[in-house]
């Protein structure tokens, strides 16, 4: 039951290959979740534009999942607008589940509301691999800094609640006084370590033991005593 967190999907993927190489078999069949659009689309515009086979997304995040072992006809992309599919049992069907990053707000209205799988991410038994917004909604909170948020002010919001918030997580880090010292005052007023992961970081966290692994760029910011 492992959760890798990342900022951006390829950097992230080439940091921990050969970690995830000890972890993942050729047997296991991936479920990629690529719903977080900046604005509504539909069943074709999905299919035909948003995520066609062999096209830019297809390739972005299935290839290195080939080049880990994965055999592409254990690959899945959901369609949250295909009806006909019974999207829980494939969850639950698979070994790891990929979220993708985007616009969150649409992703968690896609997740809770619309197809209703809320539950069958939350108690996932195999790895999710969150980028961007795939990993901050694995936390139950989580927050969006002014400069990554689509609406362009800070703001916490709900998550998934895969992780019981045992740390914030800020992606895209900058280094930038004025955003660091803001991520500072979120730990110290929520009284919570946030790691500020960077384009080219990574966390693979072990969410039965709790063991953390870090890899590449990330800041552990604690907050102040």
């Amino acid at each position: 039951m492992y959760s890798v967190l990342l900022s951006d999907y390829e950097l992230g993927i080439e940091l921990i290959k050969e970690r995830l190489k000890t972890i993942i078999n050729d047997k296991q069949k991936v479920v990629i979740i690529s719903w977080a659009f900046p604005s509504e689309i539909n069943k074709k515009i999905f299919a035909e534009e948003w995520f066609p086979k062999h096209g830019r997304r297809y390739n972005k995040y299935v290839n290195p999942l080939l080049e880990l072992g994965i055999k592409e006809e254990n690959v899945t992309i959901l369609n949250c607008y295909d009806e006909k599919n019974n999207f829980k049992q494939i969850i639950d069907d698979s070994d790891i589940l990929v979220i993708t990053g985007g616009n969150p707000e649409m992703l968690y209205s896609k997740v809770t509301q619309e197809t209703e799988i809320l539950y069958n991410i939350k108690h996932y038994k195999g790895m999710i691999i969150g980028a961007s917004a795939g990993a901050c909604l694995q936390l139950k909170r989580y927050f969006i800094t002014a400069k990554n948020n689509y609406y362009k002010y800070f703001a916490f919001y709900d998550g998934f609640g895969v992780l019981d918030d045992p740390f914030y997580l800020d992606v895209h880090t900058i280094n930038n006084k004025k955003y660091l010292d803001k991520l500072q005052k979120i730990a110290n007023e929520k009284k919570k370590k946030v790691y500020a992961i960077y384009n080219d970081g990574a966390i693979i966290y072990n969410r039965e033991n709790t063991k953390l692994e870090k890899y590449g760029r990330i800041l552990d910011i604690e907050p102040n005593k």
